[in-house]
């Protein structure tokens, strides 16, 4: 019974499925819209945020060499008018934290009675107000317009999977006495590192893309450093073939047995790829399909790869990793795989914060698990949702280490004599 409904319920909001129901590319494209518009709401916070610190912030690190057009010193600064990224993402988080006691509702002014005596030791109030008015609040009329411009030129069934203008600016204003978040849990998204992206985009441009594909290429770096057991990591290698020079795939990860070639991809999903539209395999495509053919050719002239770089053990078998910044949801909507390109070895395909999980396994563990998918890897695409499952206990310590370094929270533990109660797990 619970299928059947599920199964009516997907006809109510998806005539597609009606209109021609034994098309795969049809419920492939009902997988896409029902992914995006639900699994953004399951990520862990704490990890997200510290992500958002580690990538964009004074804790991220840059490839060497690194000569950015955009992310220069003072670049969040400039796209803010003065707000650093501290500033701003300890403000989301005060805000989501006393909206969310105030039912949705929020005021600035209430930072200034006297429940709240002695926050100008522990956040500026302007810093507070000026993220709320200029980066979460928007208007009756502002809303109306943006949900018209995204939803007006889609069929009706489609209207609800379209961009909702509450995860740009979460509070409208004028409804009542204070401003209302009728969603609260996008108010904590806005510090997430998909928010921070299409904000520092608007401002910086094509220049800040170009420059967050080389940060989030040496951010996966880090994280492969983290799997115990010291497997090496060997960075991208220039080498030859024949007349040409190529560069190879971003990373290897030389595990015991085992070979990983991984690519990284820093594209975000469009609005086609979250409502399926006719052009939507087209994101995926020039992203996914992208890297696996990086990982095809840098499998294919791996001796040439080896000669340059002899700690590349070319003998040992290999799998692919593709890693893109936001999750494409790939592993659970097989019916897309017909679509990318061929794989000459067993590829998956996960986002960074499936790889924050993979590499709690130690470097034997690791080389089991993705041994186990290869064997089981299906058109050569690898499902790591039991590798993934295994990590459920442990803690990312780069993650938990950078979140717990947030400054606000130490400043409200002095100022109230309370000591910090640990975090709870995955949250």
């Amino acid at each position: 019974m619970l299928i059947r409904l599920c199964n009516w319920n997907a006809r109510l909001v998806d005539q597609a499925t009606i209109s021609d129901p034994g098309d795969p590319e049809v419920l492939a494209r009902v997988l896409a819209r029902v992914m995006f518009e639900q699994f953004p709401a399951q990520r862990a916070v704490a990890a997200e945020i510290a992500r958002s610190l580690l990538l964009y912030g004074p804790r991220a690190q840059h490839p060497p060499g690194f000569a950015p057009e955009a992310m220069k010193p003072g670049w969040f600064e400039r796209v803010t008018n003065g707000l650093t990224l501290d500033d701003y993402i300890e403000s989301v988080f005060l805000i989501a934290t006393e909206t969310s006691r105030r039912n949705g509702g929020f005021d600035p002014e209430w930072y200034k009675g006297s429940s709240f005596k002695g926050l100008g030791d522990i956040i500026s109030y302007r810093v507070i107000r000026r993220t709320f008015v200029e980066h979460l609040l928007t208007t009756v009329s502002e809303f109306n317009d943006t949900n018209r411009k995204f939803q007006d030129h889609l069929p009706g069934a489609l209207k609800k999977f379209a961009f909702n203008p509450l995860t740009d600016k979460p509070f409208i204003d004028n409804l009542g006495e204070v401003a209302i978040a009728p969603c609260v849990q996008h108010i904590i998204a806005k510090a997430q590192p998909a928010a921070i992206y299409h904000l520092a985009r608007r401002v910086l441009g094509d220049e800040f893309t170009r420059d967050l594909g080389p940060v989030f290429q040496h951010y996966t770096g880090r994280q492969l450093g983290v799997v115990e057991g010291r497997p090496e990591v060997i960075p991208e290698v220039r080498y030859n073939q024949r007349k040409d020079s190529f560069d190879s795939c971003d990373w290897f990860l030389d595990l015991p047995g085992l070979l990983v070639l991984i690519e990284c991809k820093a594209r975000q999903p469009i609005e086609e790829v979250r409502i399926g539209t006719d052009d939507w395999l087209r994101t995926v495509k020039d992203s996914v399909g992208k890297g696996i053919r990086q990982i095809n050719r840098s499998d294919k002239h791996i001796a040439a790869i080896s000669a340059e770089a002899p700690q590349i053990d070319a003998s040992k078998p290999r799998v692919g990793l593709v890693i893109t910044l936001e999750p494409f949801y790939l592993d659970q909507n097989w019916l897309v795989w017909d679509e990318l390109p061929a794989s000459d070895m067993p590829i998956g395909v996960i986002s960074i914060s499936d790889l924050e999980s993979l590499v709690l396994l130690d470097a034997d563990e690791l080389a089991r698990a993705l041994r186990s998918a290869a064997d089981s890897a299906r058109q050569n695409i690898m499902l790591l949702a039991p590798a993934l499952a295994a990590t459920a206990d442990r803690e990312n310590e780069l993650l938990t280490s950078t979140y717990d370094s947030i400054g606000l929270f130490d400043r409200v533990s002095k100022r109230t004599g309370r000591e910090r109660k640990p975090r709870p797990h995955g949250n």
